[in-house]
């Protein structure tokens, strides 16, 4: 096993399309990327028109900002054709990770688009980062959502970025007693301290495991009551990213089920990364 404090190259790919892509752009410009890493800048067209002139001189304008601040890193461009989820989806498969922007004051343009942002991210098989477009740099912790059924493809994720990036990591483990508990109609299953007690146990256990694959990385746990996108939401207002695993593989099961990517891609300033449930780490272990 490699060591947990060393960072590797990556293959990282950047999707551009309009002014929120930009935020994407200057995202991966201010991560720490280490030479031997390939960064492909892509842009997608579904060929029904458009200005395509000018999204070949963003498409270059992105590269140039990125040669710029990693030097040393390859950067490529290419414009391809067809829907652009999928097509982003496909040309990121074998990457480490996909970037790319969000309209996330633009709601309704978004949804004319067939909501990119939450719909990547929900196909990807590779952690993907959504950056809003009103996001700002801060050098807040990385924040890590922890639940039941993500296993630690997340985790892998968050711990080589705050190690990338030399943040702490902070584990966040939501807990809410149901309903009927709180107006005394109890069963076994709905006891709050059984509950809280069973988030405990899962925070541990990610804690333990944080431990094995990043040993001596800065980190706290912290486990809150309520639900889980009010309790990420308050802690992402000071995170550098939120870091989430993906349980649900379709759109509209996430929709249905409420997913806490989709409420957090929708109304927070930070960068969201859903990482799912079986992916290359970033890290290259």
């Amino acid at each position: 096993m490699r060591d947990g404090t060393v960072v590797g190259a990556e293959r990282i790919v950047v999707g551009v399309d309009d002014d929120a892509s930009d935020r994407a752009v200057d995202w991966v410009a201010m991560r720490r990327v280490v030479p031997g890493s390939h960064i492909e800048v892509v842009t997608v067209t579904n060929g029904w028109g458009g200005d395509v002139a000018a999204l070949d001189r963003r498409l270059h304008r992105a590269a140039e900002r990125l040669t710029g601040a990693h030097p040393r890193v390859e950067v490529t461009t290419a414009t391809l054709f067809g829907a652009p989820d999928r097509v982003l989806v496909e040309t990121a498969a074998k990457a480490d990770l996909l970037v790319i922007g969000s309209r996330r004051q633009h709601r309704v343009r978004t949804a004319l688009d067939g909501w990119m942002p939450e719909r990547v991210p929900t196909l990807s098989t590779v952690p993907t980062v959504v950056v809003p477009e009103d996001w700002r740099p801060t050098h807040g912790d990385v924040l890590l959502g922890v639940d039941d059924a993500s296993g630690d493809a997340a985790l892998r994720f968050a711990g080589a970025q705050a190690v990338r990036d030399h943040r702490r990591l902070t584990l966040v483990r939501a807990w809410k007693a149901p309903v009927g508990a709180r107006v005394g109609a109890l069963s076994v299953l709905e006891d709050p301290e059984s509950i809280r007690e069973h988030a405990h146990g899962v925070l541990v256990d990610a804690e333990r495991l944080l431990h094995i694959r990043f040993p001596g990385l800065r980190h706290r746990a912290l486990l809150e009551e309520g639900d889980p996108p009010d309790v990420l939401r308050r802690h992402a207002a000071d995170a550098s990213v939120v870091v989430l695993g993906r349980q649900h593989r379709s759109v509209i099961g996430g929709l249905f089920f409420g997913s806490t990517a989709h409420e957090l891609i929708a109304g927070s300033r930070t960068p969201v990364c859903v990482a799912p449930l079986r992916t290359p780490h970033p890290d290259g272990r």
